[in-house]
């Protein structure tokens, strides 16, 4: 009897011991993966902060305006650049263009047309044609044929002048920034060696003498 009841309380201690074990685990066990978990939360947000939000009124992209004449206005009044007859400076004559239709290229006919003053002239070489005018941005191409290059005389008077009397009558339009000329489609480094016409040119007061 007495050994039985030894027996019992062995049995009973065992299991106790081993439901005390299990229950530790299971304790240790849920305590290891809130750590985890806790510490994978901490991290993440540390590690990947919100993105901050848009700033109101910034657009993501830049609309080019559109260069074009007031279109309550039938006729432009322009200033046309022509050599003076030092052939060392430009003086400005005042013209009226029609505003309709390719301004841009009703503009350069006219400067290739000449002055109307006899004390002018045009350093443009006669007989140039104007292929083409097109514009992009504040940019003005202007594409002429081989005569704008076969015509010059050589100087470096007449290419200046040449280019910078269609330089200065094109910016002569608000919105027109800069110009790049084109010969027969082409660019070019330069017409007779003396000006550089690789790349889009501005406006140059210094070379206008008066306007009339």
């Amino acid at each position: 009897m007495e050994r039985n009841l030894r027996r019992m309380k062995k049995k009973k201690k065992s299991r106790t011991a081993v439901l005390s074990a299990l229950l530790y685990l299971l304790i240790g066990m849920g305590a290891f993966f809130m750590v985890v978990y806790a510490g994978e939360y901490f991290f993440r947000e540390r590690e990947e902060p919100p993105a901050p939000p848009l700033q109101p009124g910034i657009a993501e992209t830049e609309t080019i305006p559109q260069i074009s004449p007031p279109e309550e206005e039938e006729t432009w009044e322009m200033i046309l650049y022509f050599a003076d007859d030092q052939f060392v400076s430009l003086v400005g004559e005042r013209r009226l263009v029609e505003a309709e239709g390719n301004y841009f290229e009703q503009v350069l006919e006219e400067l290739l047309r000449g002055p109307e003053d006899e004390n002018l002239f045009n350093p443009i070489p006669p007989g140039t044609v104007l292929n083409g005018v097109f514009s992009e941005g504040g940019t003005v191409y202007v594409d002429l044929d081989e005569q704008m290059i076969d015509g010059q005389a050589g100087g470096a008077s007449q290419e200046l002048l040449s280019l910078y009397a269609i330089i200065n009558t094109l910016t002569e339009i608000p919105g027109v920034e800069r110009v790049k000329l084109l010969i027969d489609g082409q660019e070019r480094e330069t017409l007779r060696g003396h000006m550089d016409t690789s790349r889009p040119l501005e406006r140059d007061e210094k070379l206008i003498a008066e306007v009339q």
